[in-house]
């Protein structure tokens, strides 16, 4: 993974493979049915989870029926610094704190 950053500076991923979970979908699952599902779920952040590299997730928008998804900002080793500023002008730009999912 380290080569990808001699080219660039950061890696912009998807934060899940799908919609966010509905709450409750989780309960009553055990410990390695809720680990397959999670890692099935979130393929793209558990790599960086592992490495301990740094990554920020940021709102991408919402899916048809409403609920927000997510994006990642994925950096090498200490780059912390890159990915806190690069996450604070996307916020200042794109002003989601202004944007809420519809009421049901």
């Amino acid at each position: 993974m380290g080569a990808v950053f001699r080219r660039y500076d950061v890696v912009l991923a998807p934060t899940t493979a799908g919609p966010p979970l509905r709450i409750g979908d989780l309960a009553g699952l055990s410990g390695l049915r809720t680990d397959r599902t999670m890692i099935a779920h979130c393929p793209y952040a558990w790599p960086w989870n592992v490495l301990g590299w740094p990554g920020v997730n940021v709102p991408a928008g919402f899916t048809p029926s409403g609920l927000p998804v997510g994006a990642q900002l994925l950096g090498p080793e200490s780059s912390e610094p890159l990915l806190v500023r690069l996450a604070a002008q996307l916020e200042a730009d794109r002003r989601w704190f202004e944007r809420w999912p519809p009421e049901r």
